[in-house]
């Protein structure tokens, strides 16, 4: 059952919700690369650790946590709060449509991704090839043709 007007303005009514122990440079490369704006940033001191942030990629919202700030203590006492490294890979991949994947693709690389697969032409319709970002997390970049 789907309901557009039972979520939170500015939200879709499936939003990924993802852990990440190293926010500040997730934040970084997903602005840098993927054109991410962000929304909202949380900030615990000491140091200015970012553990919490809301970040946008077109029209689609990305929830990011911690799972070792305070916030977070409960889920991952329970297991809930997990980072691509403590599980040994990231068990969530991602899809993402942009303009041009050669070009994301090749900046993406050269800011520290790792190669997963090719780019090429799929029978489904779209140029497409995956990496992992430097935080942990598969990313599947995409190009209607």
């Amino acid at each position: 059952m789907s309901n557009s007007d039972a979520h939170h303005e500015g939200f879709h009514t499936l939003t990924p919700f993802v852990y990440i122990t190293d926010i500040a440079r997730a934040i970084e490369f997903y602005q840098q690369i993927f054109g991410a704006i962000e929304v909202e940033r949380e900030e615990e001191e000491p140091g200015g650790r970012v553990t919490h942030a809301h970040l946008r990629f077109g029209d689609s919202p990305m929830l990011i946590s911690d799972p070792t700030a305070p916030h977070a203590a409960e889920h991952a006492s329970k297991g809930w709060a997990r980072s691509p490294q403590s599980l040994g890979g990231s068990p969530v991949h991602f899809y993402l449509y942009v303009d041009d994947v050669d070009e994301v693709f090749k900046r993406a690389l050269a800011a520290g991704a790792t190669l997963v697969l090719p780019v090429k032409d799929q029978e489904w319709g779209d140029r497409s090839g995956g990496l992992q970002d430097p935080v942990g997390h598969i990313w599947y970049i995409a190009t209607r043709r």
